[in-house]
């Protein structure tokens, strides 16, 4: 019966496990058996102290439990003679149900069963691994744990093992030595001097550990159920009683009900603190993908940075190029709009003819050559940067192969972190690996082309940079030409001509100004367009990366979190079992 203070206790602890099992289910990756192993410490809580016997094969486990019990309940051999959970119950006859798979509940009318359970698991280090699987995972539900081993090879390595995983479990662990019949009187306190000393830094304690003979003290326990008059001395040299009196005397009601109170803490404890590993493992997995991402935006920014700071250079060109044909156009006006030339002027044909000689030359084509090669500039920068990109994510997916994900927790994490990383680099190397220059280049050529001929440049009805150039500098020297013919003519020229150079090459400059402008405008508007298409198309290739790599680290700070606070009610909760009782 528990007490006011214990049933509050309880009810913290009903609480408290239903909160870790709802926090475990925001977890994507928890384990099947870790959460049937919760639901299972939910449920045990309102059943009979679990008492599970453990140990390797052939140590002795089931004799134990028969001498324990002073009947012949369970059977008993040199080969693994149990191959599932035998849970022994109260009951007012002998049965036997099968509960579960490999779960069979026994009832038998012993005393001792009205206050414990008992159970005998399968021996481990066995050939039958499964044998070992069906321990390993019962351990969970027990209060307390019998760990029997045989006084012929006491405390093996497979043993230590298996009892660091009973421990992990935070189980209250008794170990008991079994067939010291077989040794010397001198010889059996050096054994458990042995154990004791062995089990100590494994357990952090001084652990109880009982030498006895299950063989002798069922021998004994069956003489003295039959009455035999002859003297039996069996069942003191089986050193039985000292264990069956802790099991009875120190093992009392508030003893039990205080370790029935832990057993789901140390549960809970044991799956709270693997989960919270877990998680911090991927936040800091999640840390390094940020890196990642913080890398490839850096990668962008400077690809930005370089593209426009070396594109003024290449703008520049351009621009010195129409400003060095302004300068021939004014000498050019100085030297023709003059009296002097006043019957040249007359010659339409001659003066166009000399204006394009001088002042246009080959500029146009110098400007298409400089633009031409804004666009291969413009070209390989791209490729540059996905070349640049593909070589960080190599480097990072040789980082990503030594990472270690915890034990057998990862699954859909692991996988889709992977996926998605391998994409973004699978894109890299997609666009590197099939990256055709003059493919490339010849797209974006057409591209600059046809929004040339969304401006105001063009509108004028010519055709391609070169005619651009051609109607409005020669439509400007035939507006000149005409002019000065028709103000010849009038007899005015003495007078008015210098004003009409002044004109003439006021609007010249008006016409280049406006021409480079246009043109500047248009060509950087380009550039900055394939500038931000180049960058959207690696935003996009990692944009599923970086939405998972977020959306990971809003759940799992979360997880962490909650995962923190009960493992801080689980240290309260386990300092008030032990002042309650």
């Amino acid at each position: 019966m528990l007490g006011e203070r214990q049933e509050a206790l309880l009810a913290q602890e009903r609480e408290l496990l239903g909160r870790l099992r709802d926090a475990l289910r925001g977890f994507a990756d928890t384990l099947p058996a870790d959460q049937r192993t919760l639901d299972e410490a939910i449920v045990h809580l309102d059943e009979l102290f679990l008492l599970v016997v453990a140990g390797e094969f052939n140590s002795g486990k089931s004799s134990f439990i028969n001498a324990l019990i002073g009947e012949t309940v369970l059977r008993e051999g040199v080969t693994p003679t149990t191959d599932r959970i035998n849970i022994l119950k109260y009951g007012p006859e002998p049965t036997e149900r099968l509960r579960e798979e490999f779960v069979l509940e026994i009832l038998y009318p012993a005393e001792m069963l009205r206050e414990i359970n008992i159970v005998d698991t399968p021996g481990t280090n066995a050939v039958i691994r499964r044998h070992e699987e069906l321990t390993r995972d019962f351990i969970p539900r027990s209060d307390m744990v019998l760990f029997v081993t045989s006084a012929d090879r006491p405390f093996t390595e497979s043993e230590r093992t298996f009892l660091e995983q009973i421990k992990e479990w935070g189980k209250k662990i008794v170990l008991v030595i079994n067939k010291v019949d077989i040794l010397q009187p001198q010889e059996v306190e050096t054994v458990v001097q042995f154990v004791r000393d062995n089990a100590m830094p494994l357990l952090g304690r001084q652990p109880e550990v009982f030498p006895l003979s299950a063989r002798l003290a069922q021998r004994g326990k069956q003489a003295n159920a039959v009455g035999a008059t002859a003297v039996d001395t069996s069942w003191d040299q089986s050193r039985f009683e000292a264990i069956e009196r802790y099991i009875t005397d120190t093992l009392d009601e508030d003893e039990r009900i205080r370790l029935k109170l832990l057993n789901p803490l140390g549960v809970a404890q044991s799956i709270t603190t693997k989960y919270r590993t877990a998680v911090e493992d991927r936040l800091a997995l999640l840390q390094e993908d940020f890196v990642t991402i913080d890398q490839i935006d850096k990668q962008i920014e400077l690809y930005r940075q370089d593209l426009q700071r070396d594109f003024h250079l290449h703008v520049a060109e351009i621009e010195n190029l129409l400003h060095e044909m302004e300068l021939r156009g004014i000498n050019f006006f100085d030297d023709t709009v003059r009296l002097g030339r006043m019957f040249d002027l007359m010659k339409t044909d001659r003066i166009r003819a000399e204006f394009e000689e001088r002042v246009i030359g080959d500029t146009t084509a110098q400007i298409e050559q400089r633009v031409q090669q804004i666009i291969d500039w413009l070209v390989d920068r791209q490729f540059r940067l996905w070349q640049s990109v593909n070589d960080y994510l190599n480097r990072r997916q040789v980082a990503r192969n030594r990472e270690q994900m915890l034990g057998e927790i990862g699954t859909s994490f692991d996988y889709n972190r992977s996926a998605l990383l391998a994409s973004v680099g699978q894109t890299a190397r997609q666009v590197v690996s099939t990256y055709d220059r003059e493919a490339e280049a010849e797209e974006l050529s057409r591209s600059v082309q046809g929004a040339m001929t969304q401006t105001a440049i063009v509108e004028i009805g010519a055709v391609g940079l070169g005619g651009v150039l051609l109607a409005v500098l020669t439509g400007a020297a035939a507006d000149f030409t005409g002019i000065l013919f028709s103000l010849a003519v009038a007899g005015a020229g003495l007078y008015i001509i210098p004003s009409r150079r002044r004109q003439a090459k006021k609007d010249f400059h008006q016409k280049v100004s406006t021409l480079r402008d246009q043109l500047t405008r248009t060509i950087t508007r380009q550039v900055n367009t394939e500038l931000e298409a180049s960058a959207a198309r690696i935003r996009e290739a990692i944009g599923p990366y970086t939405r998972f790599v977020r959306a990971q680290r809003d759940q799992l700070s979360g997880v962490s979190e909650e995962l923190g606070a009960i493992d801080g009610v689980l240290g309260r909760l386990r300092a008030e079992i032990a002042t309650a009782a």
